[in-house]
């Protein structure tokens, strides 16, 4: 819905709502005072207008009437709409649970009840407000189940009527039990912080706790899940995440609307609840659902009250279109009705197809969506209004905006120890998995201590609370701000000092070669310096505010929790110290950067950016280069900014990185029984797609020497050194030299947060799977990359003549320790890191531009852009096909690929895009989850020959770091590929090779100068400040382990002993150890933590982008042609197209050969992806000699029809209705030498010829002396009777074995194909 067409239909509902409201004389005398608290009849709540909104108002009657005539002529009978009606099906939101259903029936209640007086006059007896009337207004057992009465001391009774009206209101007595619950226990806590409180006092105060409480519930979580998150939106009714709302006008007249009345709000917990009883609408038998007698009463009500059809509802909701589209509809109008026009505004809500994500169709949706907007927006004391006396503070406010349902319940049923984070909807083991109740967000009722509340006749005219708070907000930023500008000089001004003392290492020593696995980019570390300024402006608040409440906060302090600061002031503290004037001026780069991009975004560039950039046009930074990771969890920093994970939950130091990678990551080989080296190759290169976390640098670019125990403080202070443990069994722990101790040197990552709060590190590449490896992430990188040619990327021309183009090369890295002084460059930095990882990267250069050549011959009209974006968006394409096709069911196996949506359609376009998610990456994934290929990494890199056998000496893994010479030897890219796609990968298991345990990065002649990985990547996780691995079972639907035993399911028993001598408790283990030791989950590779991040993360990647490969996006996407042939894509077509020899390769690359079920084949017999679908037909289609232009249709032969598409001919076969008169028209040779002819008259010429009587070719009127062409889709040839023949599966016949029985193997599984082909 646009937004003019929104706009109107509000100012319409508005106006006439307002003018022809019916009237009832009932003039109150008493004149309306200033309160804080509302009045429970409503009144008041309009100071202008006391008596809009209140109990036994009129139900709000817009202009739009049905006519005043007869029923019987106009409408059918109401039962028989009922009949039908009570045998639908309906098909809303799946997933909502009986919660739901009785959370619909408590707002049915709080915002309308009827009251018939004895005039006949129908009117709303509960308030026209979402303020919980059901519980805090005296309603008569006559309309409510329940009655509640308040005590002296504000507490809150119910008592059970032992009759009711209404059949299906017991069920809405769970939600007044539970805010009756909720508000009994705001009334003891507010009670405990304020003794001095009146007993009146404490009621209102939790009365108004409680209603705001359910009016965020209904907002943020119920109702997206009725009417779905674009009708929210639409509407504006999403709950603003910080200030206050200003949509409230005193014009605006509350009221529930007749028509919301006599439909949406009786159907809704019904519908609801009827998708636990078979979807059946009206069965009788059923109790939730809604008798057919009910409905029949709805109908006549409806057409009693006069509310408008459904067409009138319709046309106001579609912005005037009255076209029927759904089926249902049209046959109920059909059967039931006369015309369009008098169909019942029940009967047509109910029959339309819901919305995405919604419980109504469109109409139904569209009517609440109204009302909702209409209730927010009429009520003054709405909870996120700014009225004094009744605005909260920000601090109250942020409060509320973090409850949730499942808190709630929580808080008040004790015997509840878990529930799902989203209590409306239906739980999922990975995504809404129960978790802990402690886990779950609780009020913090010291918000409201005396301060900040005081009785009606308190009230003065001094400033607000919120803008005295917004007042010393501005001071503390400021102050903090200061502060951490000289903080930061002084820092700045040590570095140098300490630099100008030590300077840096040699960038080809063991510790630089590391560092250049992580060099940071100018840009990076511009960002950096920019960050630092926020972080410690954080620490400094924090530090202050930790001051100025230790004397409240005492007994936290108290407890020893050393994130003090961040539990006590809630984690949306800083979201509300966001004051942009005090931000340093905008950052400015060098001449030598490339420029930030900050252009509009463009909706209507079928290419992506190379950095990320507007992929998402509503949010355009997100996935960008250059931004932050995401995290699933907030971190843990000790001190709740920056400072890493230290310290056990028993308040001793954790162990060392270093003891727990010796102790739980030995070097045992376990061989795989199926997969090969190339599925490690492969996860290396994507994961370079995914992620690049730089580290920090010295002063002009060295790179501090972070060896020493002490270097935080004498060398740089974000060095952080793991300790060798004593007795490690490789690393001496006292330098015999120096007789210090030893420590194996580590940097942090650099910083990338542009606001105030905890530490975020910066991801260097895009999130994407754009194949930012290959092409850069940034527009200045690809620009150096690309050749400008015929769309193809830079190349070097191999030294041996008829062999294929090798990487560029570049002399300047100075981590580079060939003896040519070259190393390769490609879209990522780490391209050279090892031989086997540089072929890999040969292979995609080389894809990219023989698709490019390809695209050229194909078409020679194409400049260079065209050809280089086409090949690009083509070669992207394959790549994700085959991450998701190929890579991810091994490492999670299909019940997780399902899981978390990641299996791919055979057919058709991907619809689920969504702009509102964020593509990532998640650190959590960067630094443990996905460093899983450490765990199947091999000491040596094999190669083969063309008949695969092995060609000695294999190359040792240490000795080809940043060293690939190797590379220009004749024909060692194809030695490489065939040993990689042939030899097996270790297991994937906590058992890690020594060759990166001990001798990462090592210079062999210096002892003990490699380094260790698993250490490193442990570390890494302490420095972002990671949750432990407990906290993540947890989180992915594993049980939290209280003892070593519980850990028992998913670690062997010797993990659980090894991890109980390294750590103090399961709530200490690091992240990476732990989710690499897990079993694996069925058919995966991986356990079910590390399923669990992996899966989140690939949801993100394929959910969250624009131009992902099956979009179906009128402008970015395929043609469905030619999105067929990039489903062809596999890894080994890709291999064997790109060697310098073309030889025999197995389908499935990942997999070990195998004659039977992997067999090699010669390259050609693997499927290709055409790419003539790509040829540019702008001249028209050369159908068998005939040129056809775009759109037009041409019979190639009697029983063939093609037509001509951008993409090239379309042709199919057609169906003979009439052998007779076609022959007549074409004569029998011609029609006998079409196969699709003969294939169905070859009888009927048979009998023809062998009759002696004259031929009767048919009986109908003579055949025209052309043929038309038939129209795409159903219809076919009527002029010559050809249709669409019929899709005929046969089945094949049954043979019995004679005598003997074939051999089962009860453990044999066939391979799944859909993984190949």
């Amino acid at each position: 819905m646009d937004t003019p067409r929104v706009l109107r239909l509000r100012l319409f509902l508005m106006l006439v709502a307002c003018i022809f409201v019916t009237t009832v004389s009932s003039s109150v005398s008493e004149k309306c005072t200033v309160n804080k608290y509302r009045n429970v009849d409503g009144r008041c709540n309009n100071v202008h207008r006391p008596n809009w909104g209140a109990k036994n108002s009129p139900f709000l009657q817009v202009f739009l009437e049905v006519q005043n005539e007869s029923h019987s002529t106009k409408w059918p009978e109401a039962s028989d709409v009922a009949e039908l009606l009570s045998r639908l099906s309906i098909a809303g939101n799946k997933h909502l649970t009986v919660m739901s259903g009785m959370w619909a029936d408590f707002l049915r209640l709080d915002l309308a009840i009827e009251n018939t007086t004895d005039n006949g006059v129908i009117l709303n007896a509960a308030t026209s407000f979402l303020d919980a009337s059901p519980i805090y207004n005296n309603v008569s057992c006559e309309d409510s189940p329940i009655r509640v009465t308040v005590s002296e001391f504000g507490y809150l009774k119910l008592t059970p009527c032992t009759r009711s009206s209404n059949e299906n209101s017991d069920y809405s007595t769970t939600i007044h039990n539970l805010l009756i619950l909720e508000h009994n226990r705001l009334v003891e806590e507010l009670r405990d912080i304020n003794p001095d409180w009146s007993n009146n006092t404490v009621f209102e105060e939790a009365r108004r706790i409680t209603i705001a409480q359910l009016q965020h519930i209904t907002y943020n979580e119920f109702i997206p899940n009725v009417i779905g998150h674009a009708m929210m939106t639409e509407w504006n009714l999403n709950p603003l995440k910080r200030g206050y709302y200003t949509g409230y006008s005193s014009s605006n007249q509350p009221g529930t609307m007749q028509s919301i009345f006599a439909t949406v709000l009786p159907m809704l917990p019904s519908i609801i609840f009827d998708k636990y009883n078979q979807n059946n609408l009206g069965d009788a038998e059923i109790t939730h659902s809604l008798p057919k007698k009910s409905i029949e009463a709805l109908l006549n009500l409806g057409r009693q009250i006069k509310i408008p059809s459904y067409k009138t509802w319709k046309n106001v909701c579609s912005s005037g279109s009255s076209q029927i589209e759904n089926q249902a509809i049209d046959e109920a109008n059909k059967t039931l009705y006369k015309t369009y026009s008098d169909m019942d505004l029940l009967s047509g809500g109910l029959l339309e197809t819901p919305l995405k994500g919604a419980v109504f169709g469109p109409t139904f949706s569209c009517l609440l969506a109204n009302q909702l907007y209409l209730t927010k927006n009429s009520d003054r004391l709405w909870y996120e209004n700014d009225f004094p006396p009744s605005t909260y503070s920000k601090s109250q406010l942020q409060e509320i905006r973090q409850t949730t349902l499942a808190g709630i319940i929580c808080s008040n049923f004790k015997d509840v120890t878990m529930i799902q984070p989203k209590a409306f909807i239906d739980r999922d083991d990975y995504l809404n998995h129960p978790i802990n109740c402690d886990q779950h967000y609780k009020l913090d009722i010291y918000k409201w201590k005396e301060s900040s509340v005081v009785d009606d006749d308190e009230i003065t005219a001094n400033k607000t609370e919120q803008d005295i708070d917004r007042i010393n907000s501005e001071v503390l930023v400021k102050e903090a701000w200061k502060k951490a500008e000289d903080d930061v000089s002084r820092r700045k001004q040590t570095e140098f000092l300490l630099w100008s003392k030590k300077g840096g290492v040699d960038p080809k020593s063991p510790l630089g070669i590391a560092a250049a696995f992580s060099k940071a980019s100018k840009s990076a570390l511009i960002l950096a310096n920019n960050s630092l300024l926020f972080e410690y402006a954080s620490k400094e608040l924090l530090k202050t505010l930790g001051k100025s409440r230790r004397r409240r906060r005492r007994q936290i302090l108290d407890s020893g929790d050393p994130l003090f600061s961040l539990n006590s002031i809630g984690p949306g503290f800083f979201d509300d110290l966001q004051f942009t004037e005090l931000y340093p001026p905008p950052i400015h780069y060098s001449d030598g950067e490339c420029p930030v991009e900050t252009h509009p975004c463009d909706p209507h560039n079928p290419y992506r950016s190379f950095s990320g950039y507007c992929n998402n046009l509503k949010n355009p930074n997100f996935g960008k280069a250059l931004t932050t990771f995401e995290r699933i969890l907030p971190s843990v920093y000790e001190n709740g900014i920056n400072q890493p994970r230290m310290t056990s939950v028993t308040g001793t130091p954790l162990p060392s990185a270093r003891l727990v990678s010796t102790m739980s990551h030995p070097d045992i080989s376990h061989l795989h029984g199926r997969y090969t080296l190339m599925l490690m190759q492969f996860g290396q290169i994507l994961d370079h797609d995914i992620t690049f976390t730089p580290v920090h640098k010295g002063y002009f670019s060295s790179i501090p020497d972070c060896r020493s125990c002490d270097s935080p403080i004498t060398v740089h202070p974000e060095c952080m050194p793991i300790p060798v443990p004593v007795g490690d069994p490789f690393y001496p722990q006292i330098d015999v030299h120096t007789g210090r101790r030893v420590c194996l040197p580590f940097m942090r990552s650099l910083p990338g947060q542009q606001r105030l709060g905890p530490r975020d590190p910066t991801n260097q590449n895009s999130a994407y799977l754009d194949l930012s490896s290959v092409y850069g992430s940034d527009s200045c990188m690809a620009k150096d990359l690309r050749a400008y040619y015929i769309g193809k990327l830079n190349v070097t021309r191999h030294p041996i003549p008829a062999r294929k183009d090798l990487l560029p090369q570049s002399p300047i890295h100075p981590e580079c320790k060939s003896s040519s002084g070259y190393c390769f460059i490609g879209g990522d930095g780490r391209v050279s890191e090892q031989i086997g990882l540089t072929s890999l990267h040969t292979i995609f250069m080389r894809e990219h531009n023989r698709i490019a050549e390809i695209l050229h011959r194909l078409n020679p009209h194409w400049n260079d852009e065209i050809l280089f974006q086409t090949a690009r968006k083509i070669f992207t394409g394959a790549y994700q096909h085959i991450v998701y096709n190929e890579f991810l069911p091994r490492i999670l196996g299909w019940d997780v690929v399902d899981k978390y949506d990641l299996r791919l359609s055979s057919t058709g376009y991907y619809k689920s895009y969504s702009s509102d998610c964020h593509p990532g990456p998640f650190t959590e994934f960067a630094v443990a989850a996905f460093r899983i290929g450490h765990s199947l990494l091999r000491p040596h890199i094999p190669r083969m020959s063309p008949t695969y056998q092995p060609i000695e000496p294999a190359l040792l893994l240490r000795d080809v770091f940043f060293n690939p010479d190797v590379i220009y030897k004749d024909q060692m890219i194809d030695e490489l590929v065939r040993g990689q796609v042939s030899t097996p990968m270790e297991n994937l298991d906590q058992f890690v090779t020594g060759e990166i345990t001990n001798h990462l990065f090592e210079n062999v002649k210096i002892p003990h100068s490699g380094q260790d990985l698993p250490a490193l990547n442990i570390q890494r996780g302490r420095d972002h400040g990671v949750p432990s691995y407990n906290t993540f079972r947890a989180r992915c639907g594993l049980q939290r382990a209280n003892t070593w035993e519980d850990l028992s399911r998913e670690l062997s028993p010797e993990v659980i002993v090894r991890f109980k001598t390294i750590y103090a408790s399961p709530d200490d283990i690091d992240l990476f150890p732990g989710g690499l030791s897990e079993y694996p989950v069925k058919g995966g590779l991986v356990g079910p933590t590390f399923a669990c991040i992996i899966g989140l993360q690939f949801r993100h990647l394929k959910q969250c982008d624009r131009f992902w490969f099956e979009t179906d996006n009128p402008l970015i996407r395929f043609s469905e042609a030619q999105l067929a042939e990039i489903r062809k894509a596999t890894l080994s077509k890709m291999l064997c197209e790109n060697m310098d020899v073309h030889s025999d390769i197995q389908k499935a690359a990942f997999d070990q050969p195998n004659d039977y079920l992997n067999p090699r084949l010669p390259c050609q017999v693997l499927p290709v992806i055409d790419l003539t679908l790509w040829k540019d037909n702008h001249r028209g289609c050369n159908i068998n000699g005939h040129i056809v232009a775009i759109g037009e249709s041409y019979l190639p032969s009697p029983c063939t029809s093609c037509i001509c598409t951008p993409e090239g001919s379309n042709c199919a076969s057609l169906r003979v209705t009439d052998c007779g008169r076609l022959m007549n028209e074409v004569g029998v040779e011609k029609m006998m030498r079409d196969d699709v002819c003969a294939a169905q008259c070859a009888g009927f010429v048979e009998h023809s010829l062998l009759k002696t009587e004259p031929i009767l070719l048919s009986s109908r009127p003579e055949v025209p002396s052309f043929l038309t062409p038939p129209s795409r889709g159903s219809k076919f040839l009527e002029e010559i009777d050809l249709s669409p023949p019929p899709h005929i599966i046969r089945t094949r016949p049954y043979r019995r074995l004679k005598n003997r029985r074939r051999p089962f193997r009860k453990d044999f599984q066939f391979p799944d194909e859909t993984i190949i082909i």
